[in-house]
């Protein structure tokens, strides 16, 4: 989508890294498209009460406060004839505390990782503006991406444990007790296949396979 099309169009970037927004949101002016920039979510909401976009490209993990999932909710209530493209860097949505089935319809997921050039964000973008449903990418539902069969609670637990947490505190944090974790991170540790003692080698394991599929985590990123 260029020329005449593309201008017509308005498009709202969200990403928290400086860098990155100022990047992409190059990629997507190239292209003809009319671009504002946010780099949280409450920016994003206030920029597309005025500027009226096609459609919106967020980044899910958004530092403290609201993630790229939330303000797709609101974003779907407010707004829904809104596009939606999700370009992150967490494999599917079980990273941002969210089952698969819980994003809103119609969306693409665009991996990081796996984005190859400017041309192939643009493509998605073209996909998910005109609704093609067959044309969306969706790597969040790749059977080959990381942790593919773990639960939202099982990589919410890794991340904890990525994080240094001890059963202690993953237990207190999540307000069940530390059998349960032990549990969560045994069961875990069984489907990566890892056998490895659960206080020692296993939490190595546990935390390296978590920062593998989504990058070193921060305090704020259990939602997003």
């Amino acid at each position: 989508m260029h020329g005449v099309e593309a201008q017509s169009r308005r498009i709202v970037l969200v990403e928290d890294d400086n860098l990155t927004r100022k990047m992409l949101g190059e990629v997507i002016a190239s292209a003809g498209f009319q671009v504002a920039l946010a780099s949280t979510a409450a920016e994003a909401e206030n920029i597309c009460a005025t500027f009226d976009p096609d459609a919106v490209v967020l980044d899910v993990d958004l530092g403290a406060g609201p993630n790229g999932f939330d303000l797709a909710d609101s974003l779907s209530i407010s707004s829904p004839g809104i596009a939606i493209l999700f370009l992150t860097h967490l494999p599917d949505a079980r990273f941002g505390g969210r089952s698969l089935s819980e994003l809103p319809v119609g969306v693409a997921y665009l991996n990081k990782n796996k984005l190859v050039d400017g041309d192939s964000l643009l493509t998605a973008l073209d996909a998910v503006m005109r609704g093609k449903a067959e044309d969306l990418p969706r790597h969040d539902v790749d059977p080959q991406r990381p942790l593919a069969n773990l639960s939202v609670s099982q990589i919410e637990v890794l991340r904890m444990v990525a994080l240094g947490m001890d059963n202690a505190q993953i237990a207190e944090s999540r307000g069940t007790s530390v059998r349960a974790v032990y549990s969560l991170i045994s069961r875990a540790l069984t489907v990566i296949g890892a056998d490895e003692d659960l206080e020692g080698v296993g939490r190595v394991i546990a935390a390296r396979a978590y920062m593998l599929a989504a990058g070193i985590p921060g305090l704020g990123s259990g939602k997003g």
